[in-house]
């Protein structure tokens, strides 16, 4: 991958912000496995080809600083280690950020927004958790519980105290038990997920089918009932409507604001967007009508 420095900014950082393969030949990640076939193969295709510019990785440059100041902390517990179980043609890996072996915990330390907290957005630390519990057991270890620790890059004081929904503090805690029934779902999760995606690397980059809508992080078009002179909707409905129905009997002041839904992830964050065919038929053509021309 190409890091491009266009603000100027210190070799160093450029260079603790450039990425390295996350995946070895032949293995995929537990975070890798978290999404679609299509970006997989792409990213990997098109690695020496993909472009990131310094200024943008800041964010994630964070956590990775945070990961290694935690790193050289004394605990009661293993950190940062590496563990691999092979399916099929493939390795399977995971490093753990840290594993208590006496309360038999995998804790994992993240920098996110406020806003997946406060949308309990979970799913994907909790398979990736499950995964990391299924490679332990390979290696004999036993995993009661996960736990994810969350930084949050963007929380304000002032909006705890004003909303009832909103973090009271910059740290978050997820967490959950770890079933048999939850590793042998994973089990089959994962296995099922090696075979689509070998059989997407024996594919063209436009014939692998698209990442699902959840892989793409797709939100739904929504309707907002809005009065003028406000910021905020009044009310959000699914549908338009329910949005006619609930303002049939507001003031003439009021109106509705489509708001449409977005691929999220391929709008801002896939790196691989400009290699695939869904983005540019689907998304590019959204935000810019003049690339149909």
């Amino acid at each position: 991958m190409i890091t491009t420095n266009e603000m100027g900014l210190p070799e160093a950082f450029v260079n603790f912000v450039s990425n390295v393969r996350h995946n070895a030949p032949g293995t995929l990640s537990a975070t890798t496995l978290l999404q679609g076939d299509k970006q997989i193969v792409l990213f990997d295709r098109h690695f020496d080809e993909l472009t990131q510019d310094a200024a943008d990785q800041v964010w994630a440059s964070f956590g990775t600083a945070f990961h290694l100041l935690m790193e050289k902390q004394k605990s009661n517990t293993f950190k940062e280690e590496a563990f691999e179980v092979p399916v099929d043609d493939w390795k399977v890996t995971g490093h753990l950020d840290s594993y208590d072996m006496e309360k038999e915990i995998i804790e994992d330390w993240k920098t996110t927004s406020v806003w997946k907290v406060i949308k309990r957005n979970f799913d994907e630390w909790k398979a990736q958790g499950l995964t990391y519990a299924w490679l332990l057991k390979h290696a004999g270890l036993e995993v009661q519980r996960c736990k994810f620790i969350a930084m949050l890059k963007d929380w304000s004081e002032a909006e705890s105290k004003r909303k009832p929904d909103y973090p009271k503090r910059p740290v978050y805690i997820y967490e959950f038990d770890v079933t048999d029934a939850d590793l042998e779902a994973t089990d089959a999760r994962i296995r099922n997920k090696i075979k689509s995606v070998t059989a997407a690397y024996k594919m063209q980059d436009d014939e692998i089918p698209p990442c699902s809508p959840e892989e793409r992080w797709d939100t739904e078009t929504k309707y907002a009932v809005m009065k003028k002179g406000r910021q905020s909707a009044v009310k959000l409905c699914d549908d338009r409507q329910s949005a006619e129905a609930y303002m049939a009997n507001l003031s003439p002041e009021h109106y509705i604001q489509e708001r449409p839904g977005e691929h999220r992830r391929c709008q801002r964050y896939c790196p691989c967007a400009e290699f695939c065919n869904f983005y540019h038929e689907n998304v590019e053509k959204q935000e810019d009508p003049s690339a149909s021309a």
